[in-house]
């Protein structure tokens, strides 16, 4: 099959950043829609769960820095 090392032979130190700068920037992206579902959902809870009819600024902020 092959040494374990054998897939970076030709890499050098600019290729393997790239890769990991690479599997990061995947990583993030893949973390962005959950983790924007995650804030935009427990403000729409909050929103609907009160008795005002809009979302006051100390609301957003409480949902903000959770």
């Amino acid at each position: 099959m092959g040494s374990k090392g054998a897939f970076f032979r030709y890499a050098d130190g600019v290729d393997k950043f790239l890769l990991l700068f690479g599997t990061l920037g995947c990583i993030g992206g893949g973390l962005q829609t959950p983790m924007t579902m995650l804030v935009l959902g427990s403000l729409i809870d909050d929103y609907e769960g009160g008795s005002e009819h809009s979302v006051s600024n100390h609301v957003i902020d409480k949902v903000i820095s959770v």
